[in-house]
């Protein structure tokens, strides 16, 4: 069980980290995800048929040039840094450095939210790009949607008294972990949306720098 845990620190803190970012910048923005890319497909079309909950729409037409060039930044980083690790902690930095980058400028009030938030796109574009650039990063920690149907098959056969092969609860535990890191993030950055606003972003930045600090590559011969 803790070998399987390790295996997934990775992902578990970028899911974490993930659910954070949005949180923070949905609450604070009124309607911005800077990761959930398809968040901000449903809240622009929101907008372009005029409902209430479709505002930002300059925002979320933004997020998608700047999401694509953080993941281009990271591809950057991979076709010309070798080998591939030394290629992911960099990108993992620059990600974290940008992170910071938003909430010093809150902080100081140098700049407007919305460049603090664009900035935060960037990094996830950063971010998701690495995880699929260099595998042994860990599973998927921004596929939510894939990762709650997993907890939902786990969920049911638990109820059914399914006995799981090895690789399958690899797969079920995969799931409830990438879900409970990004709930959990999800949470506590609320709680530092209200309490400390777009400077919360330095918690994030923190995690990250660590996880590129202590990376170290993760065996992939399995899925889950």
């Amino acid at each position: 069980m803790l070998t399987i845990l390790r295996g997934k620190s990775n992902s578990l803190a970028l899911a974490f980290i993930s659910g954070f970012a949005d949180a923070l910048f949905f609450i604070h923005l009124g309607g911005l995800f800077v990761g959930l890319v398809t968040g901000n497909v449903v809240l622009l079309g929101l907008g372009l048929v005029g409902h209430e909950k479709g505002g930002l729409r300059g925002l979320q037409i933004m997020s998608f040039p700047l999401f694509m060039v953080g993941a281009g930044l990271a591809a950057i980083m991979v076709a010309w840094i070798k080998p591939l690790e030394r290629a992911t902690f960099w990108t993992l930095i620059i990600a974290a450095v940008a992170f910071a980058t938003s909430a010093l400028l809150a902080i100081f009030d140098a700049g407007p939210v919305s460049a603090c938030a664009l900035l935060a796109v960037t990094a996830m574009g950063m971010l998701t790009a690495i995880e699929r650039l260099d595998p042994r990063l860990g599973p998927p920690f921004s596929l939510m949607t894939g990762n709650i149907a997993g907890l939902a098959v786990a969920a049911v056969r638990r109820v059914i008294r399914y006995t799981e092969k090895p690789e399958e609860w690899g797969q079920s535990l995969t799931s409830i972990i990438l879900v409970l890191g990004f709930v959990l993030g999800c949470a506590a950055g609320a709680v530092a949306q209200v309490t400390v606003g777009v400077a919360g972003m330095l918690l994030p930045a923190l995690l990250l720098l660590l996880v590129g600090l202590f990376y170290s590559p993760q065996n992939t011969k399995k899925p889950g």
